[in-house]
């Protein structure tokens, strides 16, 4: 399988790395941005495109992969379900997709497995579904400066809320695309999603790989999403990110409650780490997405990814 990927970072170069061991793919990159054309127009079976968080900045490359004949893999988090963003841009790329006979799919660690994918397939061990809660505590110490500014870290109280009603600060992007798919799976409507943000300061000088967060400044956020259904709330989502997380007396983890008439819970120990996971993730996605039907599709349309 012929494979290009767009996107020089860290995880382009891991997914390079996982799929340099695999003597069924043939890899053409990580390219970087002044690579577009070549990364983009190469006519692999699939282009992994993993670039931004944000589905109007990738949609004009998933569009550009599939003209030139590629299946699409992209780490977009807004990509997961990207109607939940833009239905109309979404349909537009859908359409494409399906007169070429070709498959896009927005997946990775979170949304694309641990609040999504993970908490369906353990819903099938439950009788029914009344409401859900999952949590996930992540360290983020690994990822660089960019990403951390992005989603929040190394800033005052103060630029973090006016970031945070900017648009400057993001936090952890992809919580609306999970819970729409996993309600779209069960046939559930969600009427509105809740969203709360809240900065974590550091009294001391924290040490991450690629960025020194001074006393004062945020080491990390938590990030509360509520999902309601007729006047209740139905899936909540909980996520704690720090780049020093023993510091706030937190070690990663991932926890799912289904709760319903045989409730269950489900804990992943030590939680997914998200340099380790979420290139595995796109990585064991290639052949599912060749062999998918048509179109803009869901991790829930698909079965489980496997190395």
């Amino acid at each position: 399988m012929k494979v290009s990927l767009y996107g020089a970072g860290q995880l382009s170069n891991n997914v390079a790395r996982i799929l340099g061991t695999r003597a069924s793919a043939k890899v053409s990159g990580p390219h970087g941005r002044d690579e577009r054309d070549l990364a983009l127009r190469s006519g692999a079976d699939v282009v992994v495109i993993a670039t931004t968080s944000f589905l109007r900045e990738v949609a004009p490359d998933i569009r550009t992969a599939l003209e030139a004949g590629s299946n699409v893999i992209t780490s977009a988090e807004e990509a997961a379900y990207p109607w939940a963003v833009d239905p109309t841009l979404a349909d537009e790329v859908d359409a494409v997709a399906r007169e070429r006979g070709l498959t896009v799919l927005g997946c990775g660690l979170n949304p694309g497995f641990a609040f999504d994918a993970l908490l369906l397939t353990a819903m099938g061990a439950a009788w029914d579904v009344e409401s859900i809660r999952v949590e996930r505590v992540v360290d983020l110490s690994g990822f660089g400066s960019s990403v951390l500014r992005r989603i929040g870290v190394g800033y005052t109280h103060e630029e973090f809320e006016s970031g945070k009603q900017s648009g400057l600060i993001t936090g952890h992007i992809g919580f609306p695309q999970s819970m729409s798919v996993v309600a779209g799976k069960l046939g559930v409507k969600l009427n509105k999603i809740d969203r709360e943000i809240e900065p974590l300061i550091s009294d001391g000088a924290l040490e991450a790989r690629h960025m020194t967060v001074p006393p004062g400044y945020t080491g990390g956020f938590r990030q509360q999403y509520v999902g309601w259904t007729t006047g209740r709330p139905w899936f909540e989502c909980f996520f704690t990110g720090h780049v020093y997380l023993q510091g706030i007396g937190l070690e990663p983890r991932d926890d799912m409650w289904i709760k319903g008439s045989t409730p269950l819970h489900f804990s992943v120990d030590p939680g997914l780490n998200p340099q380790v996971s979420a290139p595995a993730l796109l990585a064991n996605s290639l052949q599912r997405v060749v062999e998918s039907r048509p179109g803009w599709v869901t991790v829930a349309d698909l079965p489980p990814a496997t190395p």
